[in-house]
Protein backbone atom coordinates (compact mmCIF):
# COMPACT_ATOMS: atom_id res chain seq x y z
CA UNK A 1 0.00 0.00 0.00
CA UNK A 2 2.83 2.06 0.68
CA UNK A 3 4.43 1.67 -2.65
CA UNK A 4 1.14 2.58 -4.46
CA UNK A 5 0.72 5.77 -2.39
CA UNK A 6 4.59 6.73 -3.86
CA UNK A 7 3.38 5.65 -7.07
CA UNK A 8 0.69 7.35 -7.46
CA UNK A 9 2.40 10.77 -6.55
CA UNK A 10 4.89 10.56 -8.08
CA UNK A 11 4.12 8.92 -11.70
CA UNK A 12 2.11 11.99 -12.89
CA UNK A 13 4.71 14.73 -12.25
CA UNK A 14 6.94 11.66 -13.84
CA UNK A 15 5.25 12.00 -17.24
CA UNK A 16 4.52 16.16 -16.82
CA UNK A 17 7.92 16.54 -16.64
CA UNK A 18 8.53 14.17 -20.00
CA UNK A 19 5.76 15.37 -21.67
CA UNK A 20 5.49 19.01 -22.18
CA UNK A 21 7.20 18.59 -25.21
CA UNK A 22 10.49 20.66 -26.84
CA UNK A 23 8.85 24.51 -27.10
CA UNK A 24 7.00 23.96 -23.63
CA UNK A 25 8.74 23.01 -19.65
CA UNK A 26 6.36 22.19 -17.22
CA UNK A 27 6.35 24.70 -14.35
CA UNK A 28 6.13 21.77 -11.71
CA UNK A 29 3.01 21.83 -10.21
CA UNK A 30 0.11 19.46 -11.03
CA UNK A 31 -1.97 21.24 -7.88
CA UNK A 32 -2.22 24.65 -6.43
CA UNK A 33 0.68 26.14 -8.92
CA UNK A 34 0.14 29.07 -7.20
CA UNK A 35 1.21 28.55 -3.68
CA UNK A 36 3.99 25.81 -5.55
CA UNK A 37 5.58 29.15 -7.26
CA UNK A 38 5.67 30.47 -4.05
CA UNK A 39 7.42 28.37 -2.39
CA UNK A 40 9.97 28.22 -4.94
CA UNK A 41 10.54 31.85 -4.61
CA UNK A 42 11.43 31.31 -0.98
CA UNK A 43 13.97 28.08 -1.76
CA UNK A 44 15.22 30.76 -4.29
CA UNK A 45 15.46 33.45 -1.41
CA UNK A 46 17.45 30.25 0.53
CA UNK A 47 19.44 29.41 -2.24
CA UNK A 48 21.08 32.68 -2.50
CA UNK A 49 22.09 32.59 1.20
CA UNK A 50 19.79 33.64 3.24
CA UNK A 51 17.94 33.07 5.85
CA UNK A 52 15.41 36.06 6.53
CA UNK A 53 12.66 36.06 4.48
CA UNK A 54 11.16 38.91 2.30
CA UNK A 55 8.20 39.44 0.07
CA UNK A 56 9.16 38.44 -3.40
CA UNK A 57 6.03 39.23 -4.83
CA UNK A 58 5.83 42.96 -3.85
CA UNK A 59 7.52 46.10 -4.64
CA UNK A 60 7.90 46.59 -1.38
CA UNK A 61 10.13 43.76 0.70
CA UNK A 62 10.60 45.38 3.87
CA UNK A 63 12.59 44.29 6.60
CA UNK A 64 11.34 40.47 6.26
CA UNK A 65 11.72 37.69 8.95
CA UNK A 66 12.70 34.72 10.32
CA UNK A 67 9.62 32.98 8.46
CA UNK A 68 9.35 29.83 6.40
CA UNK A 69 12.62 28.83 7.31
CA UNK A 70 11.70 25.31 6.09
CA UNK A 71 11.93 26.27 2.58
CA UNK A 72 15.01 28.58 2.88
CA UNK A 73 17.15 25.59 4.06
CA UNK A 74 15.77 23.68 1.03
CA UNK A 75 16.69 26.40 -0.80
CA UNK A 76 20.51 26.54 0.92
CA UNK A 77 20.57 22.52 0.42
CA UNK A 78 19.74 23.56 -3.18
CA UNK A 79 23.05 25.32 -3.05
CA UNK A 80 25.22 23.28 -1.42
CA UNK A 81 24.04 20.30 -3.39
CA UNK A 82 24.32 21.51 -6.79
CA UNK A 83 21.12 20.46 -7.71
CA UNK A 84 17.99 22.51 -9.08
CA UNK A 85 14.74 24.12 -6.71
CA UNK A 86 12.39 21.99 -8.44
CA UNK A 87 14.02 18.37 -7.87
CA UNK A 88 14.67 19.10 -3.95
CA UNK A 89 11.21 20.51 -3.60
CA UNK A 90 10.03 17.06 -5.07
CA UNK A 91 12.62 14.98 -3.29
CA UNK A 92 11.82 16.33 -0.30
CA UNK A 93 8.06 16.00 -0.80
CA UNK A 94 8.64 11.99 -1.31
CA UNK A 95 10.53 11.67 1.44
CA UNK A 96 7.82 13.77 3.28
CA UNK A 97 5.01 11.41 1.96
CA UNK A 98 7.47 8.10 2.88
CA UNK A 99 7.96 9.69 6.57
CA UNK A 100 4.02 10.09 6.40
CA UNK A 101 2.72 6.47 5.78
CA UNK A 102 5.18 5.21 8.60
CA UNK A 103 3.79 7.52 10.35
CA UNK A 104 -0.05 6.64 9.68
CA UNK A 105 1.07 3.03 10.28
CA UNK A 106 2.55 3.41 13.67
CA UNK A 107 -0.06 5.84 14.85
CA UNK A 108 -3.07 3.19 13.71
CA UNK A 109 -0.65 0.64 15.53
CA UNK A 110 -1.17 2.64 18.61
CA UNK A 111 -5.32 3.37 18.59
CA UNK A 112 -6.35 0.41 16.95
CA UNK A 113 -6.69 -2.65 19.00
CA UNK A 114 -7.46 -5.32 15.96
CA UNK A 115 -4.99 -5.69 12.57
CA UNK A 116 -7.85 -5.78 10.59
CA UNK A 117 -9.22 -2.00 12.00
CA UNK A 118 -5.31 -0.95 11.79
CA UNK A 119 -5.24 -1.72 7.74
CA UNK A 120 -8.57 -0.19 7.45
CA UNK A 121 -7.64 2.70 8.73
CA UNK A 122 -4.35 2.77 7.25
CA UNK A 123 -6.05 2.26 3.28
CA UNK A 124 -8.73 5.13 4.23
CA UNK A 125 -6.21 7.78 5.58
CA UNK A 126 -3.32 6.87 2.87
CA UNK A 127 -6.10 7.22 -0.32
CA UNK A 128 -9.25 8.58 1.04
CA UNK A 129 -10.79 11.84 0.33
CA UNK A 130 -14.31 13.19 0.10
CA UNK A 131 -17.39 12.44 -2.35
CA UNK A 132 -16.58 16.34 -4.12
CA UNK A 133 -17.29 14.28 -7.28
CA UNK A 134 -20.28 13.76 -6.91
CA UNK A 135 -20.60 17.67 -5.94
CA UNK A 136 -18.93 18.91 -8.77
CA UNK A 137 -21.45 16.84 -10.78
CA UNK A 138 -23.73 19.54 -9.97
CA UNK A 139 -21.48 22.15 -10.94
CA UNK A 140 -19.68 22.28 -6.73
CA UNK A 141 -16.50 22.68 -5.87
CA UNK A 142 -15.66 21.30 -2.59
CA UNK A 143 -12.88 21.51 -0.41
CA UNK A 144 -11.60 18.13 -0.97
CA UNK A 145 -10.42 19.31 -4.72
CA UNK A 146 -8.07 21.93 -2.94
CA UNK A 147 -7.79 21.90 0.77
CA UNK A 148 -4.65 19.66 0.47
CA UNK A 149 -3.46 19.58 4.34
CA UNK A 150 -6.80 17.73 5.42
CA UNK A 151 -5.87 14.88 3.50
CA UNK A 152 -2.65 12.70 3.84
CA UNK A 153 -3.03 12.11 0.09
CA UNK A 154 -3.56 15.41 -1.40
CA UNK A 155 -0.67 17.01 0.99
CA UNK A 156 1.90 14.19 -0.22
CA UNK A 157 1.04 15.32 -4.05
CA UNK A 158 1.01 18.96 -2.86
CA UNK A 159 4.63 19.89 -1.53
CA UNK A 160 6.49 18.72 1.27
CA UNK A 161 5.70 21.07 4.34
CA UNK A 162 2.56 19.24 4.61
CA UNK A 163 2.89 15.26 4.94
CA UNK A 164 6.24 16.13 6.72
CA UNK A 165 4.70 18.43 9.28
CA UNK A 166 1.61 16.06 9.30
CA UNK A 167 4.10 13.15 10.17
CA UNK A 168 5.45 14.98 13.10
CA UNK A 169 2.19 15.75 14.27
CA UNK A 170 1.31 12.27 14.52
CA UNK A 171 4.08 11.33 16.21
CA UNK A 172 3.67 13.40 18.62
CA UNK A 173 -0.18 12.22 19.22
CA UNK A 174 0.78 9.05 18.97
CA UNK A 175 0.23 7.21 22.88
CA UNK A 176 3.00 5.47 24.45
CA UNK A 177 0.97 2.89 25.44
CA UNK A 178 0.38 -0.75 23.67
CA UNK A 179 -3.45 -0.66 22.45
CA UNK A 180 -3.78 -4.17 22.70
CA UNK A 181 -3.11 -4.61 26.70
CA UNK A 182 -2.98 -1.02 27.62
CA UNK A 183 0.56 -1.38 28.95
CA UNK A 184 2.36 1.78 29.39
CA UNK A 185 5.55 2.39 28.14
CA UNK A 186 8.30 4.33 30.01
CA UNK A 187 10.18 6.50 28.20
CA UNK A 188 13.67 8.15 29.28
CA UNK A 189 15.10 11.70 29.06
CA UNK A 190 16.18 10.57 24.92
CA UNK A 191 12.52 10.57 24.33
CA UNK A 192 11.74 13.45 25.95
CA UNK A 193 14.52 15.40 24.06
CA UNK A 194 13.72 13.82 20.92
CA UNK A 195 9.56 14.84 21.67
CA UNK A 196 10.88 18.58 22.69
CA UNK A 197 13.18 18.86 19.31
CA UNK A 198 9.87 17.37 17.13
CA UNK A 199 7.80 20.06 18.72
CA UNK A 200 10.64 22.94 17.26
CA UNK A 201 10.52 20.91 14.21
CA UNK A 202 6.71 21.25 13.79
CA UNK A 203 7.00 24.93 14.87
CA UNK A 204 8.92 25.71 11.79
CA UNK A 205 7.71 23.17 9.08
CA UNK A 206 4.28 23.94 9.48
CA UNK A 207 3.02 26.18 13.36
CA UNK A 208 -0.70 25.11 12.91
CA UNK A 209 0.68 21.64 13.61
CA UNK A 210 1.70 22.67 17.11
CA UNK A 211 -2.21 24.41 18.25
CA UNK A 212 -3.74 21.11 16.94
CA UNK A 213 -1.50 19.03 18.44
CA UNK A 214 -1.51 21.67 21.57
CA UNK A 215 -5.55 21.64 22.04
CA UNK A 216 -5.92 17.49 21.13
CA UNK A 217 -3.17 16.51 24.23
CA UNK A 218 -4.98 19.33 26.24
CA UNK A 219 -8.31 17.22 26.26
CA UNK A 220 -6.17 14.27 26.59
CA UNK A 221 -5.14 15.60 29.90
CA UNK A 222 -8.53 16.74 31.14
CA UNK A 223 -9.97 13.70 30.11
CA UNK A 224 -7.14 12.20 32.30
CA UNK A 225 -8.02 13.96 35.08
CA UNK A 226 -11.62 13.45 35.09
CA UNK A 227 -11.69 9.62 34.79
CA UNK A 228 -9.10 9.40 37.65
CA UNK A 229 -10.17 12.15 39.58
CA UNK A 230 -13.87 10.90 39.88
CA UNK A 231 -12.95 7.30 40.61
CA UNK A 232 -11.82 8.54 43.79
CA UNK A 233 -13.47 7.97 47.06
CA UNK A 234 -12.38 10.85 48.39
CA UNK A 235 -12.01 14.28 47.62
CA UNK A 236 -9.94 15.45 50.14
CA UNK A 237 -6.68 17.16 49.39
CA UNK A 238 -7.61 18.47 46.29
CA UNK A 239 -5.08 19.92 45.40
CA UNK A 240 -1.89 17.21 46.10
CA UNK A 241 -4.63 15.04 43.91
CA UNK A 242 -4.78 16.84 40.85
CA UNK A 243 -0.96 17.28 40.65
CA UNK A 244 -0.56 13.61 41.59
CA UNK A 245 -3.13 12.84 38.41
CA UNK A 246 -2.05 15.37 35.87
CA UNK A 247 2.18 14.60 36.99
CA UNK A 248 1.36 10.61 35.98
CA UNK A 249 -0.37 11.27 32.61
CA UNK A 250 2.07 10.92 29.65
CA UNK A 251 -0.30 13.67 27.82
CA UNK A 252 0.55 16.49 30.15
CA UNK A 253 4.48 16.00 29.96
CA UNK A 254 3.74 15.92 26.54
CA UNK A 255 2.03 18.75 26.21
CA UNK A 256 4.49 20.98 28.85
CA UNK A 257 7.15 20.00 25.80
CA UNK A 258 5.38 20.50 23.05
CA UNK A 259 4.57 23.95 24.12
CA UNK A 260 8.28 24.90 25.26
CA UNK A 261 9.57 23.76 22.03
CA UNK A 262 7.02 24.60 19.82
CA UNK A 263 5.23 28.12 21.39
CA UNK A 264 8.72 30.37 21.42
CA UNK A 265 8.97 30.44 17.49
CA UNK A 266 5.22 30.48 16.97
CA UNK A 267 5.14 33.63 19.53
CA UNK A 268 7.67 35.45 16.99
CA UNK A 269 5.44 34.88 13.96
CA UNK A 270 2.70 36.34 15.64
CA UNK A 271 5.36 39.18 17.04
CA UNK A 272 7.22 40.05 12.97
CA UNK A 273 3.66 39.93 11.30
CA UNK A 274 2.21 42.00 13.77
CA UNK A 275 5.10 44.31 14.08
CA UNK A 276 6.47 44.80 10.37
CA UNK A 277 4.51 47.10 9.00
CA UNK A 278 4.67 45.26 5.13
CA UNK A 279 4.44 41.68 6.67
CA UNK A 280 1.17 42.91 8.31
CA UNK A 281 -0.03 43.95 5.38
CA UNK A 282 0.69 40.63 3.52
CA UNK A 283 -0.97 39.11 7.21
CA UNK A 284 -3.89 41.01 6.50
CA UNK A 285 -4.46 39.86 3.27
CA UNK A 286 -3.56 35.95 4.09
CA UNK A 287 -7.77 35.07 5.24
CA UNK A 288 -8.09 30.89 5.21
CA UNK A 289 -11.60 30.57 6.10
CA UNK A 290 -12.97 27.21 6.30
CA UNK A 291 -15.38 25.86 4.31
CA UNK A 292 -19.11 26.09 4.88
CA UNK A 293 -20.09 22.90 7.08
CA UNK A 294 -22.34 21.11 4.07
CA UNK A 295 -18.99 21.66 1.96
CA UNK A 296 -17.10 20.64 4.89
CA UNK A 297 -19.68 17.27 5.24
CA UNK A 298 -19.49 16.27 1.71
CA UNK A 299 -15.47 16.78 1.49
CA UNK A 300 -15.26 14.10 3.99
CA UNK A 301 -18.23 11.85 3.60
CA UNK A 302 -18.65 8.98 3.34
CA UNK A 303 -15.71 9.03 6.58
CA UNK A 304 -17.61 11.24 8.56
CA UNK A 305 -20.89 9.58 8.27
CA UNK A 306 -18.94 6.24 8.81
CA UNK A 307 -17.17 7.61 12.13
CA UNK A 308 -20.49 7.83 14.19
CA UNK A 309 -20.63 4.27 14.90
CA UNK A 310 -17.26 4.01 15.55
CA UNK A 311 -17.56 7.53 18.37
CA UNK A 312 -20.62 5.25 19.94
CA UNK A 313 -18.14 2.24 20.29
CA UNK A 314 -15.29 4.02 21.38
CA UNK A 315 -16.97 5.77 24.51
CA UNK A 316 -18.57 2.65 25.21
CA UNK A 317 -15.48 0.66 24.99
CA UNK A 318 -13.40 3.19 27.04
CA UNK A 319 -10.30 2.48 25.23
CA UNK A 320 -7.61 4.93 26.64
CA UNK A 321 -5.69 4.99 22.98
CA UNK A 322 -8.98 5.35 20.73
CA UNK A 323 -9.28 8.49 22.59
CA UNK A 324 -6.83 10.44 20.86
CA UNK A 325 -9.21 9.93 17.55
CA UNK A 326 -12.41 10.94 19.30
CA UNK A 327 -10.88 14.20 20.78
CA UNK A 328 -9.09 15.15 17.61
CA UNK A 329 -12.10 14.61 15.47
CA UNK A 330 -14.34 16.95 17.85
CA UNK A 331 -11.96 19.23 19.06
CA UNK A 332 -10.55 19.69 15.27
CA UNK A 333 -13.93 20.17 14.35
CA UNK A 334 -14.38 23.34 16.85
CA UNK A 335 -11.31 25.01 15.89
CA UNK A 336 -12.35 25.25 12.43
CA UNK A 337 -15.05 27.42 13.59
CA UNK A 338 -12.91 28.88 15.82
CA UNK A 339 -13.88 33.24 14.46
CA UNK A 340 -10.17 34.22 13.70
CA UNK A 341 -9.11 34.81 10.04
CA UNK A 342 -6.91 31.57 9.58
CA UNK A 343 -9.26 28.80 10.81
CA UNK A 344 -8.85 26.60 7.53
CA UNK A 345 -5.43 26.15 8.93
CA UNK A 346 -6.66 23.94 11.80
CA UNK A 347 -7.99 20.67 9.30
CA UNK A 348 -4.80 19.48 9.23
CA UNK A 349 -4.87 16.05 8.93
CA UNK A 350 -8.48 16.22 9.90
CA UNK A 351 -9.32 12.63 7.39
CA UNK A 352 -7.00 10.60 9.85
CA UNK A 353 -9.16 10.56 13.05
CA UNK A 354 -12.23 10.25 11.04
CA UNK A 355 -10.64 6.91 9.03
CA UNK A 356 -9.51 5.81 12.74
CA UNK A 357 -13.29 6.11 14.03
CA UNK A 358 -14.78 5.05 10.71
CA UNK A 359 -12.33 1.92 10.70
CA UNK A 360 -13.70 0.97 14.48
CA UNK A 361 -17.07 1.07 13.63
CA UNK A 362 -16.50 -1.32 10.20
CA UNK A 363 -14.28 -3.74 12.17
CA UNK A 364 -17.21 -3.91 14.64
CA UNK A 365 -19.67 -4.62 11.58
CA UNK A 366 -17.01 -7.36 10.14
CA UNK A 367 -17.35 -9.42 13.35
CA UNK A 368 -21.47 -9.35 13.30
CA UNK A 369 -22.18 -9.90 9.02
CA UNK A 370 -18.92 -10.19 7.11
CA UNK A 371 -20.85 -10.35 3.77
CA UNK A 372 -22.73 -6.79 4.42
CA UNK A 373 -19.36 -5.15 5.86
CA UNK A 374 -17.42 -6.43 3.44
CA UNK A 375 -20.12 -4.79 0.43
CA UNK A 376 -20.08 -1.64 2.72
CA UNK A 377 -16.45 -1.82 2.70
CA UNK A 378 -16.37 -1.96 -1.04
CA UNK A 379 -18.80 0.92 -1.35
CA UNK A 380 -16.44 3.42 0.98
CA UNK A 381 -13.73 2.16 -1.20
CA UNK A 382 -15.48 3.08 -4.58
CA UNK A 383 -17.07 6.78 -3.02
CA UNK A 384 -13.83 7.92 -1.59
CA UNK A 385 -11.45 7.34 -4.35
CA UNK A 386 -12.99 9.00 -7.51
CA UNK A 387 -12.24 12.62 -6.33
CA UNK A 388 -8.36 12.02 -5.90
CA UNK A 389 -8.36 10.71 -9.32
CA UNK A 390 -10.45 13.03 -10.97
CA UNK A 391 -7.52 15.21 -9.25
CA UNK A 392 -4.47 13.84 -10.94
CA UNK A 393 -6.25 13.35 -14.47
CA UNK A 394 -7.04 16.68 -14.27
CA UNK A 395 -3.63 17.75 -14.26
CA UNK A 396 -2.79 15.54 -16.46
CA UNK A 397 -5.78 16.95 -18.93
CA UNK A 398 -3.40 20.90 -18.11
CA UNK A 399 0.09 19.54 -19.19
CA UNK A 400 -1.82 18.26 -22.07
CA UNK A 401 -3.78 21.39 -23.05
CA UNK A 402 -0.89 23.07 -22.45
CA UNK A 403 -2.62 25.55 -19.74
CA UNK A 404 -0.34 28.63 -18.98
CA UNK A 405 -0.61 28.17 -14.71
CA UNK A 406 1.04 25.14 -15.06
CA UNK A 407 3.30 25.42 -18.36
CA UNK A 408 6.03 27.89 -19.54
CA UNK A 409 6.68 28.38 -23.29
CA UNK A 410 10.57 27.94 -24.11
CA UNK A 411 10.69 31.20 -25.21
CA UNK A 412 9.63 32.33 -21.68
CA UNK A 413 12.02 29.92 -19.95
CA UNK A 414 15.00 31.43 -22.13
CA UNK A 415 13.76 35.12 -21.31
CA UNK A 416 13.63 33.87 -17.08
CA UNK A 417 17.20 32.50 -17.82
CA UNK A 418 18.31 35.59 -18.92
CA UNK A 419 16.55 37.89 -16.96
CA UNK A 420 18.62 35.79 -13.73
CA UNK A 421 21.73 36.00 -15.40
CA UNK A 422 22.30 39.43 -16.39
CA UNK A 423 19.68 41.85 -14.25
CA UNK A 424 20.50 43.15 -10.47
CA UNK A 425 18.88 40.97 -7.43
CA UNK A 426 17.27 43.80 -6.65
CA UNK A 427 15.40 44.61 -9.47
CA UNK A 428 11.85 45.30 -9.70
CA UNK A 429 10.46 43.53 -12.86
CA UNK A 430 6.98 44.59 -14.37
CA UNK A 431 4.94 41.07 -16.16
CA UNK A 432 1.35 39.79 -16.13
CA UNK A 433 -0.23 38.79 -13.08
CA UNK A 434 0.75 35.03 -14.33
CA UNK A 435 3.99 35.91 -15.15
CA UNK A 436 4.47 37.73 -11.94
CA UNK A 437 4.05 34.65 -10.32
CA UNK A 438 6.70 32.66 -12.32
CA UNK A 439 9.32 35.38 -12.18
CA UNK A 440 10.03 35.17 -8.11
CA UNK A 441 10.63 31.57 -8.63
CA UNK A 442 12.81 31.46 -11.37
CA UNK A 443 14.95 34.14 -11.20
CA UNK A 444 14.32 35.74 -7.57
CA UNK A 445 14.00 39.28 -8.88
CA UNK A 446 10.89 40.94 -7.58
CA UNK A 447 7.42 41.95 -9.31
CA UNK A 448 5.25 44.51 -8.99
CA UNK A 449 2.08 41.74 -8.84
CA UNK A 450 2.71 38.22 -8.86
CA UNK A 451 0.32 36.55 -5.73
CA UNK A 452 -3.14 37.27 -4.63
CA UNK A 453 -1.45 37.14 -0.88
CA UNK A 454 2.04 37.87 -1.02
CA UNK A 455 1.82 40.72 -2.29
CA UNK A 456 0.89 43.99 -0.50
CA UNK A 457 -2.39 45.77 -1.52
CA UNK A 458 -2.38 42.78 -3.76
CA UNK A 459 -5.90 44.06 -5.77
CA UNK A 460 -4.91 47.35 -6.01
CA UNK A 461 -1.26 46.00 -7.60
CA UNK A 462 -3.16 43.87 -10.01
CA UNK A 463 -5.13 46.33 -11.46
CA UNK A 464 -1.79 48.91 -11.16
CA UNK A 465 -0.23 46.16 -13.20
CA UNK A 466 -2.89 45.65 -15.77
CA UNK A 467 -3.37 48.86 -16.47
CA UNK A 468 0.05 49.80 -17.09
CA UNK A 469 0.63 46.76 -19.78
CA UNK A 470 -2.82 48.30 -21.21
CA UNK A 471 -1.11 51.92 -21.78
CA UNK A 472 2.60 51.32 -21.44
CA UNK A 473 3.34 54.51 -24.37
CA UNK A 474 1.43 56.73 -22.13
CA UNK A 475 2.27 55.52 -18.66
CA UNK A 476 6.04 56.68 -18.93
CA UNK A 477 5.94 58.78 -16.06
CA UNK A 478 3.52 56.40 -13.76
CA UNK A 479 5.11 56.59 -9.97
CA UNK A 480 4.91 52.86 -10.05
CA UNK A 481 6.38 52.55 -13.24
CA UNK A 482 9.46 54.52 -12.36
CA UNK A 483 9.76 52.13 -9.58
CA UNK A 484 10.48 49.24 -12.21
CA UNK A 485 13.94 48.08 -13.47
CA UNK A 486 12.51 45.76 -16.40
CA UNK A 487 9.67 45.18 -18.35
CA UNK A 488 9.22 41.42 -19.07
CA UNK A 489 6.91 41.29 -22.34
CA UNK A 490 6.05 38.09 -23.83
CA UNK A 491 2.40 36.52 -24.84
CA UNK A 492 0.53 36.67 -21.81
CA UNK A 493 2.01 40.10 -21.60
CA UNK A 494 0.35 40.90 -25.05
CA UNK A 495 -2.91 39.40 -23.98
CA UNK A 496 -3.41 42.57 -21.68
CA UNK A 497 -1.04 45.85 -23.47
CA UNK A 498 -1.34 44.38 -27.51
CA UNK A 499 1.19 43.31 -29.92
CA UNK A 500 3.65 45.47 -29.85
CA UNK A 501 5.23 48.83 -27.22
CA UNK A 502 6.37 51.75 -29.13
CA UNK A 503 10.22 52.72 -29.54
CA UNK A 504 11.27 54.75 -25.87
CA UNK A 505 11.68 51.61 -24.00
CA UNK A 506 15.74 49.93 -24.08
CA UNK A 507 15.47 46.29 -25.64
CA UNK A 508 17.94 44.17 -23.91
CA UNK A 509 16.28 40.85 -24.69
CA UNK A 510 14.56 39.70 -27.42
CA UNK A 511 13.97 35.69 -28.51
CA UNK A 512 10.67 35.10 -30.91
CA UNK A 513 7.57 36.66 -29.00
CA UNK A 514 9.80 37.66 -25.33
CA UNK A 515 11.13 40.61 -25.20
CA UNK A 516 12.96 42.24 -22.16
CA UNK A 517 12.84 45.82 -21.93
CA UNK A 518 15.02 47.91 -19.62
CA UNK A 519 13.09 50.56 -18.80
CA UNK A 520 14.57 54.62 -19.08
CA UNK A 521 14.82 58.08 -20.03
CA UNK A 522 12.94 58.77 -22.69
CA UNK A 523 16.08 60.54 -24.52
CA UNK A 524 18.29 58.36 -24.02
CA UNK A 525 20.43 56.38 -26.72
CA UNK A 526 19.30 53.95 -29.07
CA UNK A 527 19.28 50.47 -27.40
CA UNK A 528 21.76 47.41 -28.06
CA UNK A 529 19.06 44.29 -28.66
CA UNK A 530 20.83 40.88 -27.71
CA UNK A 531 19.02 38.52 -29.37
Amino acid sequence: MGILFILLISVPYLWAFQSAGSEYQFGGFLLNPQDGNSYLSKMYQGWQGSWRFYLPYSAQPGDGGYLFLFYLALGQITRLSGGTLQTTFHLARLLGAVVLAISLWHFFGKVLTTRRSRWIAFGLALFGSGMGWLAALFGLFTADFWVAEGYPFLSAYANPHFPIGMAILLWVLTPELDADNDRSKKSGYLHDILLFGAAFILSIVLPFGVVVAGIVLAGLVFWDFWVEFSTLKSKSRGINKIAGIIRRSDSSRKLILLLLGGIPILIYEVWVTQNDPVLAIWNEQNLTVSPMIWDLIISFSPVVLLAIPGIYWVWREKKAAARTLLLWAGLGLVLLYVPWSLQRRFILGYLIPLTGLAAIGLDHLLSRSRVFALAVLCLVILLILPTNLMIILGGVQAVKAKEPKVILTEEEMRGLNWLESNSPREALILASPEMGLFIPAYTGRRVLYGHPFETVNAKQMEEVVVNLLGDLNGNDSDAFLLEVSYIFYGPREREIGGEKIEPGYKVVYSSGEVQIFEVYNLQSTSPNIEQ
